[in-house]
């Protein structure tokens, strides 16, 4: 039996509406109700592709939103999809049309909402917030959503590693900053903290890789994640699970660091660097000696002696010295020669890139809302 309002009270089904969403009634319930309390079939369609339709007395409503376009008006919901009313012979000015649809539309909202998980929900407003394609009227929605507002000073983080490293660097956040979200893009966690001075970090989970770009305003989140994302590939696995680190250790990558390195991140796949002969001779070395070799050739490309090198990893000079030879042997040119450690340098930087390389297909905001990559094809 139809529950239409005879003659029609606006005002009764706006209660009515509000009403279902005050008491946390489904989405199917929702529109049921509605349905019959305007006597009209009502419908959303959700940014999944989901549609949901009903109509009084149960009639059969599929279709009429397409069927019958002149007398169906619909509003936006952004982040949700859209919802729709068939107000033909509704006596409704537009501002009243408009106003019941904004009603039914929260009341929408609210019911998809009580469908997921919290936890969900959380993972799914923390991702819009650094999706450039978002307009900044819903990411500044979503802000406040979150506890934080367009004027908050963030530092945002991307990490990457074994199960339970993200939840332990969040877990050592907790106490040093008011609000610190995170949520998994990929294979990639993004975390992101109010008011945090990346230098009180206490350090980054053994075998997990981390970098960060801010302090910066949330305003910038999207572009903070853009720089973070791009600076973990130059991250190296955490050794020791506490810092402080040295700049050369690269467990905790500042993005603000890169200069014109970020360049090669953005525009070198894996694929594209394989065929380096000097990647490919480091490769090699590393396979022959073990990552020792490579900690050992870090620590020379950072400084501008052996001996300086040897006293940066607390060994004897003897000792970085016959690496250094064997690894000379090994890339075929010195690194005293002019440009030699440049040379190398350039050599270990290329292989971070190469052994990151997955971490750059990683984020589906990358690309837009369809989870497209921006990573350059192999040529």
């Amino acid at each position: 039996m139809s529950h239409t309002f005879d003659p029609f009270d606006l005002e009764a089904v706006l209660r009515l509406v509000d009403e279902l969403a005050e008491s946390d009634a489904d989405l199917g319930v929702l529109l049921d109700r509605t349905a019959d309390a305007l006597g009209r079939a009502v419908g959303i369609r959700t940014v999944q592709g989901e549609v949901r339709t009903a109509s009084p007395d149960d009639r059969p409503a599929d279709g009429a939103e397409q069927a019958a376009p002149d007398r169906v008006v619909t509003r936006e919901l952004p982040g949700t999809g859209h919802i729709w009313i068939d107000t033909s012979g509704l006596p409704l000015t537009e501002a009243e049309t408009t106003l019941l649809l904004r009603r039914l539309g929260i009341a929408a909202k609210v019911a998809l909402l009580a469908q997921g998980s919290p936890a969900q929900e959380g993972d799914t407003a923390l991702r819009s917030v650094v999706d450039p394609t978002v307009d900044a009227e819903t990411r500044a929605r979503t802000w406040l959503r979150l506890g934080l507002n367009e004027a908050s000073t963030i530092t945002v983080f991307a990490l990457a590693g074994p199960p339970g490293a993200a939840g332990a660097f969040v877990d050592g956040l907790r106490g040093l900053t008011p609000v610190v979200l995170h949520a998994p893009i990929g294979t990639v966690e993004l975390v992101v903290a109010k008011e945090l001075d990346p230098g009180d970090v206490p350090g980054v989970p053994v075998g997990a890789r981390a970098a960060f770009a801010g302090p910066c305003p949330s305003a910038d989140a999207p572009q903070a994640w853009h720089l973070a994302r791009t600076a973990l590939r130059f991250a190296r696995p955490s050794t020791r699970a506490r810092g402080p680190y040295a700049v050369e250790e690269a467990m905790l990558v500042d993005a603000a660091g890169l200069g014109g390195y970020a360049l090669l991140a953005e525009t070198l796949s894996a694929e594209q660097i394989a065929p380096v002969p000097d990647v490919r001779q480091l490769g090699r070395l590393v396979d022959d000696h073990g990552d020792d070799m490579l900690v050992c050739l870090e620590a020379v490309a950072a400084t501008d002696s052996v001996r300086k090198a040897a006293r940066l990893l607390h060994r004897h000079h003897n000792s970085v010295a016959y690496r250094v030879e064997r690894a000379q042997r090994y890339l075929g040119f010195s690194f005293t020669e002019p440009y030699g450690r440049t040379r190398l340098f350039l050599a270990l930087v290329l292989r971070r890139l190469q052994e990151s390389g997955d971490l750059y297909r990683a984020d589906p905001t990358a690309g837009g809302t369809d989870g497209s990559s921006t990573e350059p094809p192999a040529q």
